[in-house]
């Protein structure tokens, strides 16, 4: 039985990714993916403000206050026990937002929070493996950085997005990640590379995404990589942003995929991988009373097979060079559309469970295929290398 998409709906669907909010109709993600944030342990007092994480070993969980607080980073168990302080003697904690592990053990803290956007001094320091420092203070190689695309200090309301509060380590760099604090919110989180090694760098723009037009959506507060899967989490007061199968670090062309809070938590700053597909995530205390530590399956997912509308089809493999394939769990032909990512039509299709789909004679980029599946619309994103 044939879907016929209707001209309103779709001219609807081309205001919507013109305006820049396909990635609500994209994702499904909040219908599709719920996941359960399970408190472990209240965070020890010392721990009143975490703001960044990084497990070293099995339950021993390196955190550290933000803005104002000591220049310590501070290792605990899974019950929240304080194990270790490290000083680190030759920096200030200006406003330190984030960690992240190398292969080797170093850590990298991100001295990057800059939420007037007016700082000049953002630097990410570097750290010998905190588990094998012999006494209690530490000295740090450090990173200093500005940003390509930064000439105002700060610059107008409307583009307020150089607070960096999310960094992780692959292939010898330091990819930052943007806290967007515009106003109006914009949506746009941008990604920067620095070199992984002590020194005076501009920071480069490699890319952007848009995440949502508020500020739960919109801001990115923690990053981790998992070194072994390679699997990229962005932390947002809402959910969990996983890229995976990307190419080199091309992390936002990657397949995308949102998991959502069951339940609100406090101002959650942390996350980073303990397993495959496990996390550590932490919050900031409030009223003077310190915050939970949390633990995230991401292979635990509630509710999935009653919400989730779009596995009725997948398109693979994605991204390609021009040649999909179309699995679809119902049978018969499907109308359906190919947008542009502006929202331009490109062309309309059939299309059917085992169907090749070509995309051959496109220039490179993002599409967009929307079809009518039990009355529901479906939407998928195409990448073509």
């Amino acid at each position: 039985m044939k879907h016929r998409i209707h001209l309103k709906k779709s001219l609807l669907f081309v205001m919507m990714i013109t305006l820049g909010l396909t990635h609500h109709m994209c994702s499904f993600a909040q219908k599709q993916l719920t996941i359960d944030a399970v408190p472990v342990a209240t965070m020890n007092s010392a721990l009143l403000e975490s703001s960044g994480i990084a497990v070293t070993q099995p339950n021993r969980i390196w955190s550290h206050n933000d803005s104002g607080n000591p220049n310590k980073i501070i290792c605990i168990d899974s019950s929240g026990n304080v194990l270790r302080t490290l000083t680190i003697s030759n920096a200030e904690n200006n406003d330190w937002e984030d960690m992240a592990l190398d292969p080797s053990g170093k850590l990298y803290i991100c001295d990057g929070g800059n939420n007037n956007n007016d700082r000049r001094n953002l630097k990410i320091l570097i750290l010998p493996n905190p588990d094998e420092v012999e006494g209690n203070a530490v000295d740090a190689e450090i990173i200093h950085y500005t940003f390509e695309d930064q000439t105002a200090f700060p610059p107008p309301q409307s583009n307020r997005n150089f607070d960096v509060e999310a960094i992780v380590w692959k292939y010898g760099y330091i990819y930052l990640f943007t806290k967007n604090r515009s106003t109006p919110q914009n949506g746009w989180c941008k990604l920067y590379r620095l070199p992984a090694v002590a020194g005076q760098y501009t920071a480069a723009l490699m890319d952007s995404i848009n995440l949502g037009l508020n500020d739960a959506a919109a801001r990115v507060t923690s990053a981790d990589i998992n070194q072994q899967t390679g699997e990229l989490a962005l932390l947002t007061a809402t959910r969990i942003i996983s890229f995976t199968d990307y190419v080199g670090d091309r992390f936002f062309s990657a397949n995308r995929r949102e998991y959502f809070f069951s339940t609100g938590q406090g101002q959650i700053e942390a996350l980073q991988f303990f397993d495959k597909r496990k996390l550590y995530m932490t919050e900031e205390g409030s009223s003077g009373s310190p915050g939970k530590l949390y633990r995230i399956n991401l292979d635990v997912v509630i509710g999935l097979d009653q919400q989730d509308e779009s596995a009725l089809i997948e398109v693979y493999p994605n991204p390609s060079f021009g040649h999909f394939q179309v699995k679809i769990a119902r049978t018969g032909s499907f109308e359906a559309n190919i947008y542009a990512q502006d929202g331009s039509y490109v062309r309309s299709l059939m299309i059917s469970n085992g169907a090749p789909l070509d995309l051959l004679d496109l220039p490179a980029g993002n599409y967009f295929l929307t079809t009518y599946i039990n009355d529901k619309q479906l939407l998928k994103q195409l990448m073509k290398r």
